[in-house]
């Protein structure tokens, strides 16, 4: 094999990819379980215990969460190692999917062909209907660059994204459509199946997921039923049916727990208020969803731009159909309006390999030298060149980058979490479960009492639904689910004090972070006819918790009544 330019230049962008990504596996296997994971793992335990969803425990999330949760710790096990493997297990199979999408090179960017010459990273785009894809030694790069900046972009986010749910959604997602496209290439009825069975199961984590799903099986239909006949018995029929799994399952489980009254009722009550709170500007969530790729982004569209493609929709389907992913992903981001990091996935998932199948494919028209024929000039060169600077930028800045903030996350500072622990095993370690209270969501608590195996007092898990937020319009006892949380969380208080009572000082979703919501606290006996006694100990500060006797806890300044129950 004859050693060129274009060979050592596609050596080394694969050699820092490869490293980098491997590197992130390697610094990131001992991280703690944090954020919303640590908040769902706790009431798939709890369910595991007994607890009914949405009936017992009040949260905005849907079935599949939970049962992917469920089955994540009893495949791999309940301790943090084993939420590290889940995490990977996600990766790689979105690493997997990269390289069945990369295969058939789903590229119109224009470029010539390799006869012209020029050092190529590009191979023809498969014909529709037409035989598999070969596979060539150009193939993998835009996988291997795909799967690796989405490794690597998925670390840098930081220790609270693994295995979030919007993650297994878009892997879920991402999986769907690689077999969708090996349903079409090879007329595989069970890669029909396949695409089904992952869509619906990624239906029942979000709905918003279905609309996706439909578009990409109407436009895998359109293209198979110009190849074949019986398209809805081979293809259609095998989608649908093995899509009504993951909801079946989903429905089972809410029979099953007698919650499907309480899960309906979120519609018009816990989902709504949740999807309202911590909105940002437009821009800003635009912006967020393609942060780490802002400048490959950029230089993407002006590739796109050069080669007049940025407003045209492609003659392969399956082109067509990352863009849906994309359009999908973008507006999955903006609905939520929140732009917090584990939203973007579903974007990354289909973004990163259609600008890297673009990326080779324009590159056709030269290697690293530049070397460009006669036959192509100006916008053609100015593509293919912008598309090589591209690449270097991924591989040689943003991959080994991001290895290094990956690096550089302190996950040893766990000082709350070990804090508290150590003030809980004190305070009576095993005897607390059932007579212990969180005033949290997603700060820690709620993840000692999981390492405790110790269960809540009540079924009140996220502190918003009992202060509200700042951005509330209305007070809130004008507002439905604040009003009737808080009612029934001092009625359970009272049938049943905890003897101990851990408050964190951010209130989720946008603050503050002041320990404005504890003085709500002392007001608990107006919303009562008798009086609530105090705990035996309350737990107050997140980096370094006190433990407060009772005989002390009539001193603290925050018991002191407040103007109003709630946040101002």
């Amino acid at each position: 094999m004859r050693v060129t330019p274009a060979r050592l230049f596609r050596a080394a962008l694969a050699i820092s990819l490869t490293l980098s990504a491997l590197l992130f596996f390697l610094w990131s296997w001992r991280w703690p379980l944090l954020g919303d994971a640590s908040l769902i793992h706790y009431i798939g335990f709890l369910i595991q215990r007994g607890w009914v969803p949405y009936r017992d425990l009040g949260d905005m999330n849907m079935p599949g969460s939970f049962l992917i949760e469920i089955a994540a710790m009893h495949l791999y096990g309940t301790g943090e190692l084993a939420w590290r493997l889940f995490d990977f297990t996600l990766l790689a199979i979105a690493s997997a999917s990269f390289f069945v999408i990369t295969a058939g090179r789903a590229s119109s960017v224009g470029g010539p062909s390799a006869e012209l010459g020029g050092p190529s990273f590009a191979v023809s785009s498969q014909r529709v209907g037409s035989a598999p894809p070969q596979q060539s030694e150009h193939n993998w790069l835009a996988a291997l660059f795909s799967a690796s900046l989405f490794i690597l972009i998925h670390g840098r986010d930081g220790l609270a994204e693994g295995g979030q749910r919007d993650l297994t959604m878009a892997v879920l997602l991402l999986a769907a459509t690689a077999f969708l496209f090996l349903a079409v290439r090879k007329g595989s009825s069970w890669s029909a199946a396949a695409f089904g069975l992952l869509s619906g199961v990624a239906l029942t984590i979000k709905p918003t997921a279905l609309p996706l799903s439909l578009l990409q099986l109407a436009l895998a239909l359109y293209v198979l039923r110009r190849q074949t006949s019986n398209v809805a018995s081979r293809f259609a029929s095998p989608a649908i049916l093995a899509g009504l799994i993951g909801p079946a399952v989903a429905l089972l489980f809410l029979l099953r727990e007698h919650a499907l009254a309480a899960f309906l009722a979120g519609f018009h009550g816990i989902i709504p208020y949740y999807a309202s709170l911590g909105h940002r500007p437009l821009s800003f969530v635009v912006l967020h969803s393609i942060s780490p790729l802002l400048p490959i982004v950029i230089a993407w569209l002006v590739v796109l731009a050069l080669q007049r493609k940025v407003f045209n929709w492609s003659d392969n389907w399956e082109r067509n159909t990352l863009l849906i992913g994309v359009l999908f992903g973008l507006l999955n981001c903006i609905a939520q309006q929140r732009a917090l990091p584990y939203y973007r996935y579903p974007l990354l998932v289909f973004l990163l390999p259609l600008i890297a199948i673009d990326f080779t494919t324009a590159t056709a028209q030269g290697g690293p030298s530049f070397a460009v024929s006669s036959q192509r000039v100006g916008s053609g060169r100015a593509a293919s060149a912008l598309a090589i600077l591209a690449l270097a930028f991924g591989a040689f800045v943003l991959a080994p980058q991001s290895a290094i903030l990956i690096h550089r996350y302190r996950w040893r500072e766990i000082d709350f979490i070990s804090s508290l622990q150590q003030n809980l095993t004190t305070l009576g370690g095993p005897a607390l479960s059932g007579h212990i209270q969180c005033i949290d969501s997603i700060s820690g608590c709620g993840n000692v009492l999981y390492r405790m195996r110790l269960e809540p007092a009540t079924g009140v898990l996220s502190d918003f639904l009992l202060f509200g937020a700042v951005s509330d319009q209305q007070p809130p006892d004008e507002i439905p689910i604040l009003r009737d949380t808080r009612a029934q969380f001092a009625s359970d208080l009272l049938a049943h004090p905890p003897q101990v009572i851990v408050v964190t000082s951010h209130l989720h979703i946008d603050g503050p972070d002041n320990f404005e919501k504890l003085a709500p606290l002392a007001r608990l006996r107006q919303l009562s006819r008798r009086p609530l006694h105090p705990p035996d100990a309350m737990v107050t500060n997140p980096y370094r918790p006190l433990v407060e006797p009772r005989r002390n806890l009539r001193k603290l300044p925050y018991l002191r009544p407040p103007p109003a129950f709630g946040c101002p």
